[in-house]
């Protein structure tokens, strides 16, 4: 049965057709005739054919040997195609990029920074799918997610690209209503708006205060698992959230929210994953090279 050539040996075949012999082909390959023969007569037993007739005044090739001559240089071609393209993707950004996210954080943040990213190279194709579900990166066929730290998988590459922390806000028409929390003492007899997200515990909230991570049952009044929902609500006064700076800090430098208990907060940086280096796609570096970047840092609390 006839074997995968070795596309050296491939390249020797061609080169002896194009030069007419052995010894005409060794000199070309800078080698010796001897090399030249035995790397065809590899080759003849690879495919199981015999590719030239040899004789006193030289070489010509068999009908086999013809038809060998026509897929080898098909396939030399295809294989310089794929190093070309290889070596392109690693120095030009070009191609899909397909990115997920969580819906809030996609739309408000990642977005924007993708179009600006979008206009600057005109040949990367950015596919941005937001969920707020758990993905499988590499089964669902996304070559970046961006999401907050929890159960990161061990199999993929990391990369922090954004401080945040999730805090505690009221509305004044709330707070003049109910008043402040002082402690989680207090914390526990005010109405809360749950968010349902990958990583909550139902009907407790995860807190930091220093280097002490804290604990509460909550008494809630609603729960969805939309943050803008939760927002909303919060803005209509129907309870105290706890919800990422970043999505809040408009309505805390309008005074529509509050930020209560600041002492008090919940770690939720975003990081970057993939399944492979940066350094070999060109098109992967620079999507998280502007990413990490461009995030704007300097408004999170």
């Amino acid at each position: 049965m006839s074997q995968l050539p070795n596309l050296n040996d491939l390249k020797v075949f061609i080169t002896t057709v194009q030069a007419g012999g052995f010894s005409a082909a060794a000199m070309v390959l800078n080698s010796s005739a001897a090399y030249v023969s035995k790397r065809i007569g590899v080759l003849e037993d690879s495919l199981n054919v015999k590719l030239f007739y040899r004789g006193a005044r030289g070489v010509s090739l068999t009908m086999q040997g013809k038809l060998a001559l026509t897929w080898a240089e098909r396939l030399l071609d295809t294989s310089d195609d794929m190093i070309h393209a290889l070596e392109k993707d690693q120095i030009s950004p070009e191609g899909v990029v397909r990115i997920v996210t969580s819906t809030g954080f996609g739309s408000c943040l990642i977005a924007p920074l993708l179009s600006k990213l979008s206009a600057l190279y005109p040949k990367l194709e950015v596919d941005l799918e937001l969920l707020d579900r758990p993905v499988d990166l590499i089964s669902e066929g996304f070559d970046m997610e961006i999401r907050t730290n929890y159960d990161i998988p061990d199999d993929l590459i990391i990369r922090k690209i954004f401080s945040n922390n999730r805090i505690l806000c009221a509305s004044p028409s709330y707070i003049e209503q109910f008043g402040i929390p002082q402690t989680l003492m207090d914390l526990k007899r005010h109405q809360c708006i749950l968010i349902r997200e990958r990583e909550a515990t139902a009907g407790k909230w995860i807190l930091h205060k220093g280097s002490q991570k804290l604990k509460t049952n909550l008494n809630y009044s609603m729960k969805t698992n939309s943050g803008e929902v939760a927002r909303q609500w919060c803005l209509d006064g129907h309870g105290i959230i706890l919800r990422s700076a970043w999505s809040v800090q408009h309505d805390l430098a309008t005074r529509n929210l509050v930020h209560i208990m600041p002492e008090y907060y919940y770690p939720a940086d975003f990081y970057l994953l993939y399944p492979r280096r940066l350094d070999t796609s060109a098109k992967l570096r620079i999507v998280a090279n502007y990413l990490s970047d461009h995030l704007d840092q300097s408004k999170v609390l």
